[in-house]
């Protein structure tokens, strides 16, 4: 589980999310990515490093540059895990054995809050 929430806090990036996209059409270095985007080195590195961590990327050494590419692995568990959430027939979350809870509000709902009035629908 700590490696899809590393991986979907990395993906949470509109320039992470871009950076993507440019590696998945091609091996890129950092400098390429930089002139891309159109952004600075140093940005461009805090967002790779952040990749990195969630082992998103993955780089190779190539003279004075590195070059990166994109680690399939770890979207091929997102998808399996996408997949699985939205199977009507897993076990991961059992609907019918939450009670909603009349106390959760404070003393001052009674039930009458929105949040309450949709547990209500879930019965």
């Amino acid at each position: 589980m700590e490696t899809l929430i590393k991986v979907f806090k990395a993906l949470s990036d509109e320039t992470r999310l871009k950076i993507l996209m440019i590696i998945s059409r091609k091996v890129m270095c950092q400098k390429g990515i930089s002139k891309h985007l159109q952004i600075s080195d140093s940005a461009v590195s805090q967002h790779i490093k952040i990749l990195k961590e969630a082992n998103i990327l993955t780089g190779y050494k190539e003279g004075y540059y590195v070059f990166y590419r994109i680690n399939e692995e770890v979207f091929n568990e997102c998808i399996f895990f996408m997949k699985f959430i939205n199977d009507d027939n897993h076990s991961f979350i059992d609907m019918t054995n939450i009670e909603p809870n009349r106390n959760c509000c404070g003393n001052t709902c009674k039930g009458k809050s929105k949040c309450c009035r949709k547990r209500e629908d879930l019965k």
